[in-house]
Parts: C-alpha cells; structure tokens; sequence
C-alpha cells in the first residue's frame, strides 16, 4: 500500500477561511472547493512543501506550524493518505491572492457555507 503525504492550508481570518475553486478542467475533482497545498515532493519537509504549494496555488508566502492532523485510507487505490492541515491567522486584507491555473476561483467563507462539502466542514469542526 502506498502512503502519500498531503499539506494544506488553512488561512483563517477571525472566523472566515480561504477557499479555493478547483478548475472546471481538473482531472482530479472539477469544480470542488478546497484549502490550497497538495502533496509533498520526494525528500521535501511538511513545512517546505506546505510553503511551496501555497505559494504556487495562491501566491502566499508565509510563517505558521501544524495544528490539525487527519488519515485516510483509500481503500480503491490501495493508498494511505495523511493530511496535515496548518492553520494560518492572516488579516485576509494583507492577502494578496493569485491563482495558480489548478483553481479558477476563490472565496473566503465561514464554517457553515454551502461552498464547503461535509468533510471540509468537518476539519473546521475542530477549529
């Protein structure tokens, strides 16, 4: 079984969160609203590759530590998935977002938008 290491980011203003829109044309989840990151590169820290994909998907640069740990099996494709999830107190004024062309979209919402599917709202749950 493969174990693959996924970052994200949690950028958080009081009590909105940035939210970013997965391009329509994505293979991976067309249209789907997420935090920015992604997975980590061969022999990359959690820190390095954290800081990596949020300023390749939103342009942020950034100091913050992991809060928020979740594992998941993907039983279909014989894959383990750990996700570490940073959370980032920012005054989203100073947030000068650029999308990368992996989203088309971003928007920052609270915990009970309807942008967000339950396991989304579920990670904002224990915040």
């Amino acid at each position: 079984m493969d174990t693959r290491i996924v970052v994200t980011g949690i950028l958080k203003d009081n009590d909105e969160f940035l939210v970013v829109k997965r391009s329509l044309d994505d293979n991976l989840y067309p249209g789907a609203w997420e935090f920015p990151g992604g997975h980590l590169e061969n022999g990359e820290t959690l820190y390095d590759g954290l800081k990596r994909k949020l300023y390749e998907e939103i342009g942020f640069n950034y100091d913050f530590k992991p809060i928020i740990t979740n594992y998941s099996d993907d039983v279909e494709n014989n894959i383990h998935n750990i996700e570490i999830d940073f959370i980032i107190n920012v005054d989203k004024q100073q947030v000068n977002v650029i999308l990368s062309n992996e989203h088309c979209d971003y928007k920052w919402v609270n915990k009970d938008s309807n942008l967000l599917d339950e396991y989304i709202k579920s990670k904002l749950d224990n915040i």
